[in-house]
């Protein structure tokens, strides 16, 4: 046992040590770092189902799934131009008002990525805000900061809405609903607080001269494909209804993800050419990366590592109230440096240790699931989406987005949402 918990330990820091310095390909290191690590054991033997012909043991194929199905059917939404269609109904709705147009392209961008891949979504509102702040001579940069933070708010509120719920959410059978009670109520309230933060501080910037022209917008030209739009809406609004189904009926999302995608292949009669679009833009990079990291999470659980690591904290945490905090703050701040998943699948395995101390709590699992879904917030690298409007803006003559301003700006809102969030578990934790 202790050639294999040495052997996990190293594979863990060296994999991490490149995971946080992008020194190697994410999903390379985690690949690398779990494959040897099953190769290790099968030389050892120490761990018994961490083999290949055990692979359903220890990775989570109803994660991949869900994600496989998903990663089918938004796409062909963006390809009909479902997503551009969003951006100018908000942009007319608006009428031209600057605090207007950043309230609605706030909670739009949050009720997208609470549902969609959020890094679309960003990559549909950011040239649309580019663009209109550029004619009204405004830096974009207040914009785009609220862009993020919505985009990661977003991803945290339900169990589709980022890779690392659908995790925690099968690990802890939370259905839909779990999360729409649970985590979508902290992290809306969350986002109030900072939206009235950030309109308080950039008062003078809603100050407007000219107007954006916005009379002769229609939101249905962005509509490329109208045929496309309806299928791959409607299938994925089937998909949403599925996912509503009552627990009792007992029908993962990842079985209505999967069948709902292939439902849309159908309906667009999918040929070759259509085919070999959709295996192009799965995100291989995110299944090799979970099936590694699967992997590796496994061994620290099996090998009682993860147990030491719980035993040793639970020597500070008194309670499972406590725990709740420490497990919250800890994930705000591990998901800023090593990003949301990395986070939230090696806190899995230690917040187990801490149930057989402590008993089992939910509170504390939903702890874990605000905690990075705000922590992302604070560093440019702590989410996808962050990054994503980094690269975006480096060619922009304003707002682009920098590693110190971007910090400077971020550290008063995740600590005000931090704060809010705790406030929210304390409520719920005495309630």
């Amino acid at each position: 046992m202790i050639v294999m918990q040495i052997t996990v330990i190293t594979l863990f820091l060296v994999a991490y040590y490149f995971i946080i310095t992008n020194k190697m390909d994410k999903a390379g290191v985690s690949f690398v770092a779990g494959a040897l690590i099953i190769g290790v054991n099968s030389i050892v033997k120490t761990v018994p189902h961490l083999t290949i012909s055990h692979v359903g043991n220890f990775v989570d194929f109803d994660t991949i799934a869900l994600l496989l199905g998903l990663m089918i059917i938004i796409p062909f939404m963006g390809d009909a131009g479902v997503f551009q269609f969003l951006a100018l109904l908000v942009l007319k709705i608006s009428k031209g008002n600057l605090k207007t147009l950043y309230i609605l392209t706030a909670f739009t961008v949050v009720i997208s990525s609470a549902f969609l891949n959020n890094v679309s979504t960003v990559m549909v509102f950011v040239p649309v805000i580019l663009a209109i702040t550029e004619s009204i001579d405004k830096d974009p940069f207040p914009f785009l900061m609220m862009i993020i933070f919505s985009a990661n708010f977003g991803g945290g509120m339900t169990l589709i809405g980022d890779p690392p719920n659908m995790i925690v959410g099968f690990a802890k059978h939370f259905s839909f609903f779990d999360f729409i009670a649970n985590a979508t109520p902290g992290i809306l309230l969350a986002m109030m607080v900072i939206m009235f933060f950030w309109m308080r501080k950039e008062r003078n910037y809603f100050i407007t001269v000219k107007k954006n022209d916005d009379k002769n917008i229609n939101p249905l030209s962005a509509i490329t494909n109208k045929k496309l739009a309806i299928k791959s809406s409607l299938t994925f609004l089937g998909a949403i209804g599925g996912f509503l189904l009552p627990q009792s009926w007992n029908i993962p999302p990842s079985t209505i993800a999967v069948v709902a995608a292939a439902v849309l292949l159908m309906l667009i009669d999918a040929d070759s050419k259509t085919m070999e679009k959709v295996y192009s833009r799965i995100d291989w990079p995110t299944i090799f990366f979970f099936m590694g990291m699967f992997a590796l999470v496994y061994a620290l659980e099996e090998t009682g590592i993860a147990d030491m690591v719980s035993s040793g904290m639970a020597m500070m945490i008194p309670n499972n109230f406590v725990l709740t905090l420490v497990v919250f703050w800890l994930s705000l701040f591990m998901a800023s440096l090593l990003s949301a998943v990395p986070t939230v699948m090696i806190m899995i395995p230690i917040i187990h240790g801490f149930e057989r101390i402590f008993g089992s709590s939910s509170l504390v699992w939903w702890a874990l699931i605000m905690g990075q879904s705000i922590g992302g917030n604070l560093t440019i690298v702590g989410a996808a989406a962050n990054m994503v409007v980094a690269g975006m803006t480096q060619k922009t003559k304003r707002g682009k987005l920098e590693f110190s301003a971007y910090f400077k700006y971020a550290l008063p809102a995740v600590l005000i949402s931090g704060v809010t969030t705790t406030a929210y578990l304390v409520i719920k934790y005495i309630v």
